[in-house]
């Protein structure tokens, strides 16, 4: 077999692979016995619990170790591990050298599931046998892993801001200013924490829905129910079929392309919307009845999203209910802007 390259490239995984692969193709009803060369392994598979009893955490190889330790706890019959003595290792040796050239050699790697059995699958640290250093230890890991993650995420979405920017307004904002211009007070409190959650990816939308700590009921809430695509914002803004976003973004291009304005309509990406209080159009007036209509029309469409999962259980909004609702909150913004104006 050769490992494949999503696999650690080393003697140790080799040998667990191996042993791994013996006991899923044989007949279960045989009597097992396993010599290897690698103490590593011996010593593993002889006594897996102190692994087990600590989630994997920190271990190397976890994926294959646990996969492979489910694997031996799936076989029934009576199992011997031994270590090969140098003098049974030269008269093995030249069959495992041959075996090894061969795997080198080919062109394909060698498929390895590591898919665990639910049964068979470690979720976590055993409580039992927990220490207070080791927990310690898991937490931080775990928190780490979360600001990571969210990290990674804000800045994948801070990178379509710039991509979307450069693309339409033709110069490059830095983070500095994409996170000034979500605080501007020309938005809603409401439409700046909306931005600002979407940025930092803080809803509960799409793959949040596919951890592993979440139940086969909760993960079917990573995809849209209409589409059966991944519900995230950039399908909930810019892709849906239920009826919402397609009619709330036309809306939005009939006002603007009422407007003369020097920056052209286009199909809006989510970068755009997510961009949009760095609009630079002709006048101070332009960027900023861009930025308005962008950002509230996004919160409209997110708002009735929202209510149609939970109050109407699914049911979408007739059209001429989301153009009210829409003409609504352009009416109650251009109102707002009246007071502001007079003060």
């Amino acid at each position: 077999m050769k490992l494949p390259t999503y696999l650690n490239q080393s003697k140790a995984t080799g040998g667990l692979v191996a042993a791994k692969t013996t006991v899923e193709i044989l007949d279960p009803k045989l009597t097992l016995h396993i010599e290897t060369r690698s103490k590593y392994v011996q010593t593993l598979l002889k006594n897996p619990l102190k692994l087990e009893d600590a989630g994997f955490f920190n271990a190397v190889n976890s994926e294959i170790l646990q996969s492979t330790i489910a694997s031996f706890r799936a076989w029934r019959t009576p199992t011997l591990i031994s270590l090969l003595v140098e003098k049974d290792e030269q008269s093995n040796a030249k069959g495992a050298k041959r075996l090894a050239n061969a795997a080198i050699k080919k062109v394909r790697v060698s498929y390895i599931n590591l898919l665990l059995p639910p049964t068979l699958r470690v979720t976590g640290a055993k409580l039992k046998t927990m220490t207070q250093g080791l927990a310690y230890r898991i937490i931080k890991s775990q928190q780490t892993e979360r600001d990571e993650m969210v990290r990674r995420r804000t800045e994948e979405n801070l990178n379509r801001i710039i991509e979307s920017v450069q693309d339409r307004f033709n110069y490059t904002p830095t983070p500095e200013s994409i996170w000034k211009a979500i605080r501007h007070k020309d938005l809603e409190h409401k439409t700046r924490n909306f931005m600002w959650m979407i940025i930092h990816d803080a809803y509960w939308t799409g793959t949040h829905w596919l951890r592993s700590s979440m139940n086969q009921e909760l993960q079917e809430r990573a995809f849209c129910a209409t589409c059966g695509k991944v519900d995230d914002f950039q399908h909930i803004l810019m892709e849906c079929e239920s009826p919402g976003q397609t009619i709330i973004w036309n809306l939005v291009s009939k006002v603007w392309e009422m407007k003369d304005s020097t920056i052209p309509w286009t199909l809006l990406s989510l970068g755009d919307v997510l961009g949009c209080g760095l609009a630079r159009a002709k006048n101070a007036g332009g960027s900023r009845l861009w930025k308005i209509m962008i950002a509230e029309s996004a919160y409209l469409i997110w708002i009735l999203c929202s209510k149609q999962v939970i109050a109407n259980e699914g049911t979408p909004f007739t059209k001429g209910e989301v153009q009210n609702r829409w003409v609504k909150m352009i009416n109650n913004q251009l109102e707002l802007d009246c007071r502001m104006t007079h003060k």
